[in-house]
């Protein structure tokens, strides 16, 4: 990886209940990343590809057990929990819910040391950053997804997914930084 310019590997916070076995970052595994001389971010997703998990309540627990993780690997302070947005949602409804999901963990991350991103769509990340609900976007792939084409050149984002490519046989998706900080922590 380091051979083809990776220097900050992404991996995820979830519940207990992964949506994928071996999902959540532990801390040996971040060990293991940070020994061998990489630099991490995290996203917390669980079903976040789904609109009714967009609720205050849920957004209260998620922070949660981000912060919980976030200790558990000793996550430095000044660095980002991303939370996905993984769906191109626009309607009036749908936003409001993101809004509200977005509001608790805001209230929740405040005073904890930890930056609130969003992964999503142009238009999610557009209303959150100005709303002030999220500090850091990480625009995602997916081209079709309300606003992609409009808030990609404002360079407003701090990271933008890459289609899915391979490296070392694995189905990866690389992304492209803008600036030197975008939320990730290291030694």
């Amino acid at each position: 990886m380091k051979a083809n310019g990776v220097n900050t590997i992404i991996r995820y916070y979830d519940y207990e209940d992964e949506t994928l076995p071996g999902k959540t970052l532990r801390r040996t595994e971040r060990d293991l990343i940070m020994l061998n001389g990489f630099k991490l971010a995290v996203v917390f997703q669980h079903h976040n590809d789904q609109i009714a998990s967009f609720t205050a309540s849920r957004g209260r627990q998620d922070a949660e057990r981000s912060l919980n993780l976030a200790y558990e690997n000793s996550q430095l302070k000044g660095s980002a929990i991303y939370f996905g947005v993984d769906g191109p949602w626009k309607t009036a409804f749908a936003l409001s819910s993101i809004m509200d999901y977005f509001r608790e963990v805001r209230a929740r991350l405040t005073g904890s040391g930890y930056r609130a991103g969003v992964y999503g769509s142009g238009l999610v990340c557009n209303v959150l950053l100005r709303g002030g609900l999220a500090e850091l976007c990480w625009l995602g792939a997916p081209t079709t997804w309300p606003e992609f084409y409009e808030y990609y050149p404002t360079r407003e984002w701090k990271l933008v997914q890459l289609p899915t490519s391979r490296c070392g046989g694995r189905s990866v998706d690389f992304n492209l930084a803008n600036g030197a900080d975008y939320g990730q922590f290291g030694y």
